[in-house]
């Protein structure tokens, strides 16, 4: 049976590189770097989620900017929606907690990390728009 997971994550981009992080080994991409973020609760907003996400997870404050891009990865019968938004850092300094470890990097840099093939379009838009 088909099952659809919506989440957002944010792309903070400061001084022409990006955060990113990676994760533990749970969730259908275990091990692979991501840019950081989680899951909508029922009734709220893009924004909302991901600025709650990663206060929880980070124990920062950002400012979510524009859409970057929507990618839909299939892992068999589940369907993971990832909305990726352009972020600035407002306050504070990423604290991993739940990652195993992160990274700012630079365009050369994401290029030799292990992200999932999904987030292929992503770090291409990222690269060619902000880096």
């Amino acid at each position: 049976m088909r099952k659809d997971i919506y989440v957002v994550a944010g792309a903070i981009i400061r001084e022409k590189k990006v955060y990113c992080a990676r994760r533990g080994n749970s969730g259908l991409t275990a091990f692979k770097f991501e840019f950081p973020g989680g899951k909508n609760e029922k009734g709220e907003s893009d924004q909302a989620a991901l600025k709650r996400e990663l206060f929880e997870e980070l124990n920062i404050v950002v400012e979510v900017h524009e859409l970057i891009t929507n990618i839909i990865d299939q892992h068999g019968e589940t369907y993971l929606h990832i909305a990726t938004y352009r972020c600035s850092l407002i306050k504070g300094e990423p604290q991993i907690k739940e990652h195993t470890e992160d990274k700012w990097a630079s365009k050369d840099e994401l290029l030799t990390l292990d992200f999932s093939k999904a987030d292929a379009p992503t770090l291409e838009l990222i690269i060619e728009r902000y880096l």
